[in-house]
């Protein structure tokens, strides 16, 4: 399913038109590239045969992470990627749902400020409903907080990190 929106007339970007879709096994290459700018967006460095070696993994993964690609005109805008956890049986809830927990969440800076990641998002959750889960995690920060909360999603309780590596 394509996601095609065009931004509100507040937008002072030239873009016309942003899509959002499911990326499917074709489009690994694809993920493995967005997620290399995101790395080195993010003070990360180059590796050799990164792209392959990612894009390896992420098919092998493609059940379990579901993605989704932005696209305005002809370029790749951005992409979020996450994790679908399915819920275990527990007395007193019945069974489905389960979480789709946003891990990855980057729009290339050429393409901020136009809504795509507000479109990603939204395609997420739409998704996570169709599919019947229950929740949809997304750590927020304080740039992505109120498009976060254009979608729905509301802060929930404290979370904890400890970094083993």
């Amino acid at each position: 399913m394509h996601e095609r929106v065009t931004p509100s007339a507040c937008l002072t970007a030239a873009v016309t038109d942003v899509r959002t879709r499911p990326a499917g096994p074709d489009d690994a290459l694809v993920v493995a590239g967005l997620t290399l700018q995101c790395a080195l967006h993010r003070g990360g460095a180059t590796e050799p045969g990164f792209l392959d070696r990612y894009a390896r993994s992420w098919s092998a993964q493609l059940r379990t992470r579901p993605t989704w690609i932005a696209e305005v005109g002809d370029q790749h805008a951005g992409y979020l990627q996450a994790t679908l956890l399915p819920d275990l049986p527990w007395p007193g809830r019945r069974d489905g749902g389960g979480v789709l927990a946003v891990d990855t969440f980057f729009v290339r800076p050429t393409h901020r400020g136009i809504g795509v990641g507000e479109h990603l998002l939204r395609a997420a959750v739409g998704w996570a409903r169709v599919e019947g889960l229950g929740e949809v995690r997304m750590a927020a920060g304080t740039h992505t907080r109120p498009m976060v909360e254009r979608v729905g999603l509301r802060p929930h309780e404290a979370a904890y990190h400890l970094e083993l590596r």
